[in-house]
């Protein structure tokens, strides 16, 4: 029978759970939850201030937009159902829809992110190296979100054919899995194809994009006679410039690399990962992964003193009596 094989896994799975119930849980759950309520709430609160003021209404809000509903689905969908899983005893407990629903959307508000990421570093290049270049339309902003949407659905299409929902009623296990059985070749030309369209390619434009951004902006002079206070002001505003972009690399970098690695241990052989905690490396590793939806909201939006003015002024305008919201979003901000 096609599952007879994964029998050894289901009482693997089993073991690796009570270890994980037993010793981890007050390190890993707390962790989790504020990845969640942090995640949500950043996310949600930056959507919710580019939506109410019409003067955040551009290209690069829209790209951050996106990024930040990507990240809030990613948090909803990823961390509780991976947690639930992770600790309860009899694996997956949400049914056989449910299953293939996460496994599908999982993936997808990754790679959704990812490339969002991608097409940001690539929209400020063009803004900031080549600022006479026509900038895309809204029109345009359109198309290139849906084209991200639509890519990232077609690349989780290999995963979700091999997503399994298994019951193994002596276990008392139900397992919700991704299995290549017999296509070993296929298994790691699609895992290498991931690892390079969604990491080290988006990575890499990003590095570069940033790259010569902090080089333009570093040879740039101001034209006419500055003040000393003008000069010390222009190079201070640099510095936060450089500082934003190198935690905006360093944190897209660092925060999937963890999760990378592992798969990359897991597809060599899958030994290499000590057997006993292998279900605790993973979730740390996983863990990692979705603090980057905490970091985005404050890279993209929170650091940007031009949306905490607006946020400041959309709360103030709440809290008085008789002035109507839509009076108060006036701020222009361009992130």
């Amino acid at each position: 029978f096609l599952w007879k094989n994964t029998s050894l896994q289901a009482k693997t799975a089993v073991e690796q759970r009570a270890i994980l119930r037993s010793s981890d849980d007050p390190l890993i759950i707390p962790c989790y939850v504020l990845v969640l309520l942090v995640g949500v709430f950043g996310n949600y609160l930056l959507i919710y201030v580019i939506c109410r003021s019409r003067k955040m209404h551009n290209v690069t809000n829209f790209f951050i937009g996106n990024l930040a509903f990507s990240d809030m689905l990613m948090c909803v969908t990823c961390v509780p159902f991976t947690l639930a899983y992770a600790f309860s005893p009899h694996g997956w407990t949400f049914g056989r829809f449910m299953c293939y629903l996460v496994f599908l959307i999982q993936p997808v508000t990754v790679y959704v992110s990812v490339f969002t990421l991608t097409a940001i570093a690539v929209d400020r290049y063009y803004a900031t190296v080549h600022p006479l270049k026509k900038r895309i339309s809204m029109a345009a902003c359109a198309y290139v979100l849906s084209g991200i949407w639509l890519l990232s659905c077609v690349l989780v299409v290999p995963a979700v054919a091999h997503t399994y929902h298994v019951e193994f009623r002596e276990e008392g296990l139900t397992i919700c899995e991704e299995f290549w059985l017999g296509q070993e070749t296929q298994r790691l030309v699609y895992a290498y194809s991931t690892l390079l369209l969604t990491y080290i390619l988006p990575l890499s434009a990003v590095c570069v994009s940033y790259l010569c951004i902090s080089v333009k902006l570093r040879n740039c002079v101001a034209p006419g006679h500055r003040t000393r206070d003008q000069a010390e002001a222009q190079r201070a505003r640099k510095r936060k410039i450089f500082r934003l972009v190198s935690l905006v690399v360093a944190a897209f970098g660092v925060c999937w690399l963890p999760i990378h690695v592992f798969n990359i241990l897991r597809d060599i052989d899958i030994r290499l990962i000590n057997k006993r905690h292998f279900l605790l490396i993973q979730l740390l590793c996983h863990l990692c992964a979705m603090s980057s939806s905490c970091c985005n909201p404050f890279l993209y939006a929170w650091l940007h003193d031009r949306f905490r003015a607006e946020l400041r002024k959309m709360f103030t305008c709440h809290r008085r009596i008789g002035i109507p919201a839509n009076h108060c979003a006036t701020a222009s901000v361009v992130l």
